[in-house]
């Protein structure tokens, strides 16, 4: 885990994180999930449900929900809420953001003696419908970060998830499965990147949208 500031001045005594940070390798996303039906909270609540957080720390409230440990359980958990919310011709959105290295990060909250297979794997793993998804990454403590970040827009065409440059984003689209394998992707690459301190991918996912496409 490396432990250097993201930013100058993270050190700085005034600041409301001070003092804290972590040695441990925790991975976290938080996320919101939006199904537009009027059937949103039994939608919701029937996902989480459903979903397997055994290898991951979790909680939810009134904005959202957040979970912590080892990456490949915490990408395994969200990909297996979302599509376990999944349901045909109902518009649904997931926004988030997966991180690692954060100077204000704490050693709690968090599942890192999980090992072996990610527990919903095989329980969605035949779930397949198309998707949209816009991201943003952003690799801190590289000076050179727009190298990184073509790097992962390259990935993306490499996985066939057609990448376009959208103004303050980039967009793919593709199954739902390879965009998920893909998200989980960047963010292996970020934690072995060794300029990178701290990485943040931000992401909106819908599916079923009514917006017509040119």
């Amino acid at each position: 885990m490396k432990t250097e500031n993201c930013c100058t001045g993270c050190n700085r005594p005034d600041l409301p994180w001070a003092g804290r940070g972590t040695e441990l390798p925790i991975a976290g996303c938080r996320f919101t999930l939006y199904p537009m039906s009027d059937k949103y909270i039994e939608i919701i609540l029937g996902a989480l449900e459903k979903t397997d957080t055994s290898a991951v720390w979790s909680e939810t409230d009134a904005l959202s929900t957040v979970y912590r440990g080892k990456l490949p359980y915490v990408a395994d958990a969200v990909q297996a809420l979302f599509l376990n919310a999944y349901r045909p011709g109902v518009h649904m959105a997931l926004e988030g953001q997966f991180s690692k290295g954060c100077p204000g990060d704490v050693s709690g909250d968090t599942v890192l003696n999980r090992e072996g297979e990610a527990p919903n794997a095989e329980l969605v793993k035949d779930i397949h419908f198309p998707v949209h998804c816009k991201l943003a990454l952003y690799p801190l403590g590289d000076a050179q970060y727009i190298d990184e970040i073509a790097k992962v827009w390259y990935m993306a065409q490499e996985e066939g998830l057609n990448p376009k440059t959208i103004h303050y984003a980039t967009r793919i689209d593709g199954d739902v499965q390879d965009v998920f394998t893909y998200l989980t992707h960047v963010c292996e690459r970020m934690e072995n990147a060794p300029a990178v301190h701290h990485y943040v991918l931000h992401f909106t996912m819908n599916c079923n949208s009514p917006t017509e496409e040119n």
